[in-house]
């Protein structure tokens, strides 16, 4: 009597690889839609985490931080450094300062170290008067550096709200004179 031995054929196997080859390629790209729906979370969070962080400055010393503009010419990103050390005291770290898809697109760079210091959002300058950065509910504190997540630059209104700019700007309108 002789024993049948059980087993796949070449065939077989070449089909189950190719269905598999063809699975992995159609769910690659709603991996990426999912990871850059989580970029766009995690800077939204940040950005409501500045929004906060401002907020208590603001109660606190009666005044929006008064961040002297002439360090943007200085070397070593000096100006986004001194918005970094305003907002530490209120549990600000160098990571809320930090967009997930521009670290990405870096090629995620230790922003720790000095020569990394970066922040990629940057504060709306108001004057020393208490009330300024309240007085128009809908005009940005803070706005990301770069369009990084398709639809304009996010933007935290001093309402508290993130919006993209594309919700707050009219295609072809002009501005008002």
């Amino acid at each position: 009597m002789a024993r049948k031995i059980l087993a796949f054929t070449i065939l077989e196997l070449a089909t189950v690889i190719v269905v598999i080859g063809i699975l992995i390629t159609l769910l690659i790209p709603a991996f990426e839609v999912v990871r850059m729906r989580l970029d766009k979370a995690g800077c939204s969070s940040n950005l409501r985490s500045l929004y906060v962080a401002a907020n208590a400055y603001i109660q606190q010393n009666g005044h929006w931080p008064q961040i002297n503009t002439s360090l943007l010419s200085q070397p070593n990103n000096a100006y986004d450094e001194a918005w970094i050390e305003a907002f530490a005291p209120y549990g600000l770290s160098r990571n809320n300062w930090i967009c997930p898809t521009t670290q990405r697109d870096m090629g995620g760079p230790d922003y720790n170290q000095p020569e990394n210091y970066r922040a990629d959002y940057v504060a709306m300058p108001y004057d020393i008067k208490p009330t300024t950065p309240y007085k128009w509910p809908t005009f940005p504190w803070f706005v990301e550096k770069g369009n990084v997540h398709g639809n304009g630059n996010l933007i935290v209104q001093s309402n508290g709200a993130v919006v993209e700019l594309s919700q707050i700007v009219t295609p072809g309108a002009s501005p008002s004179p």
